[in-house]
């Protein structure tokens, strides 16, 4: 197993990397203690690093665990780092699961110790049998042919130096050297359903075919090579579908009548789409409104997508009607320059009569009925109507900052930032103090 190891840990790391050092996470079970005794056995020995978090979860048990983890490498000179956290609160906080709420903590973490103590990457101690849990997980949860590519061995920095080897082949190693671990009490609970795939559902296949683990393993290794072959051939005509620049301020456009023409439309949708959290039934919709009327809203994890007229657009974070954060203007005033012309304002910026409006002014996002006298119109016009004459999807819309100013107590609507000025507080020659309303 040591010379398996070492080879995984050379393939899976640079050079720079294993030289920089390498950060362990230990949690003290047996997979990560079994990971810590063959990176101490190792030609990286001298330039590993311990990562325990106490996730404050079982009691005593979580901190048998912790002190377990610190005494071995206090033995033998391994640095050691902890950090205790309180997972269920932050994932009442999150309104996530206490399961995503470790994931999250433990991984941001551990980010910030490859950044301050220097290191190059950081080993987690997930085995065969993890893998093939996540492929049953992903399937009864439905999925694409990336759900069924089980774990990855290399994610960004983080890489996975013990998924060829079984977890009984981990127990064996550590009985037969003497390697202490913990044995967390909740993994033979079948309450979650990984733990129902591991205590009961495996037993089963094994009964059936004693080799059933690697078999799968191996095919997961197959649909990661098939995977791969498809995204670089959807890649490769991506720009027939795709535009990732010039995309306004979406993330970016998709056009959705080369898309309806395709063939493979719900599989090149779903290559798009699947990495920023839309699952199989929500792009099976978006197939569905690609010759419907502009207006649908399809939301995922902090993306939205939006159909608008001729191509979808994704969003990032989309915005709340009362969100303050976003709301990138900036408002000064002057004095008149001498031969001023409020036509050449540089892009994104609008000028007003300061002496027609009441400060401090108001920001805030487009609400239905909102009417304006845009600059250079005698009559009103809703603010929906000026977006649509625009060609603003339903997303564009809502991040529009509106400037607004209070006058004989009754909201009156300056500008659209960075878009158009309402006529009523233009400048004119009797104008004496010039507001500058400038998007940042």
């Amino acid at each position: 197993m040591q010379n398996r190891f070492d080879t995984a840990l050379e393939s899976l790391s640079s050079s720079q990397e294993r030289l920089s050092g390498i950060l362990l996470a230990v949690s003290g079970g047996v997979d990560s203690m079994v990971m810590l005794s063959l990176a101490a056995s190792s030609p990286v020995a001298g330039r590993i690093a311990v990562a325990h978090m106490n996730f404050s979860l079982r009691g005593e048990e979580s901190d048998g665990d912790e002190a377990m983890v610190r005494s071995w490498c206090e033995s033998r000179g391994i640095p050691f780092f902890v950090k205790r956290v309180e997972t269920r609160a932050y994932a009442s906080d999150k309104g996530i699961s206490v399961e995503m709420a470790a994931r999250e903590l433990r991984y941001s973490w551990f980010e910030e110790l490859l950044e301050s103590e220097i290191l190059g990457c950081v080993a987690v101690a997930h085995n065969m049998n993890d893998s093939v849990e996540t492929v049953f997980l992903n399937l009864l949860r439905g999925t694409g042919l990336r759900g069924v590519t089980g774990i990855r061995k290399r994610n960004g920095s983080v890489i996975r130096p013990m998924l060829e080897f079984t977890r009984e082949g981990i127990l064996q190693y550590a009985s037969e050297h003497g390697i202490p671990f913990r044995t967390d009490s909740t993994n033979l609970e079948s309450e979650f359903a990984r733990n129902r795939i591991r205590n009961e559902v495996f037993p089963q296949f094994e009964k059936i075919n004693p080799s059933f683990l690697r078999n799968v393993a191996a095919s997961a290794a197959h649909f990661a090579l098939a995977e791969a072959f498809m995204k670089e051939k959807l890649s490769e005509e991506e720009s027939s579908f795709v535009c990732r620049e010039d995309a306004s301020d979406a993330e970016l456009e998709i056009n959705s009548a080369a898309l309806a023409r395709d063939p493979h439309r719900s599989l090149r949708l779903y290559s798009l789409l699947e990495e920023y959290g839309f699952n199989e039934a929500q792009i099976e919709s978006v197939v569905s409104a690609l010759e419907s009327q502009p207006g649908r809203k399809f939301a995922a994890r902090d993306h939205t997508l939006v159909t608008a007229p001729g191509c979808l657009r994704l969003y990032t974070d989309s915005v709340s009607e009362n969100d303050d954060i976003t709301f990138p203007v900036k408002v000064s005033v002057m004095l008149r320059p001498s031969g001023f012309d409020p036509r050449k304002a540089p892009p994104g910026t609008l000028y007003a009569d300061a002496d027609k409006l009441s400060f401090p002014l108001g920001f805030r996002r487009w609400m239905v009925g909102d009417r304006f006298r845009p600059f250079g119109m005698k009559g009103f016009k809703k603010l929906s109507d000026f977006f649509n004459d625009l060609g603003l999807d339903l997303e564009q819309k809502r991040r529009e900052v509106i400037v607004t100013t209070c006058i004989d107590g009754s909201e009156q609507i300056v500008c659209i930032a960075g878009r158009r000025l309402d006529d009523r507080f233009k400048v004119t020659e009797a104008t004496e103090r010039i507001a500058v309303i400038s998007i940042i």
